[in-house]
């Protein structure tokens, strides 16, 4: 009996070990942090980067660890701002702020 495809794609990737994580945790939380200028809010777009990295479909890294992890941080980061804007902009008074430095 062969294993079922979509269970297959399911699988978590083995190739992101928590040593890699000890490896890239600092650099993409910067690059996290220079987009989202909040600490906890970077800490949670990171723990997201790695859980999504370590349980896509796809073969990680596509390029290099780091490229590939700073790509996804990237794109989280991107998606905070804009879901931050949005419920900045329709809760007006609401005590998040994407513009407060740290």
């Amino acid at each position: 009996m062969q294993p079922d495809k979509n269970q297959e794609n399911k699988q978590p990737n083995r190739k992101l070990t928590p040593e890699l994580y000890d490896k890239f945790a600092p650099p993409v939380y910067g690059k996290i942090l220079s987009i989202v200028h909040k600490g906890p809010i970077a800490g949670k777009v990171l723990e997201k980067v790695f859980v999504s990295a370590y349980t896509k479909d796809e073969t990680f890294p596509l390029r290099s660890p780091l490229m590939s992890l700073i790509d996804l941080a990237h794109e989280r980061s991107n998606k905070t701002i804009k879901a931050l804007t949005i419920f900045r902009e329709c809760c007006s008074g609401a005590s998040i702020s994407i513009t407060d430095k740290k």
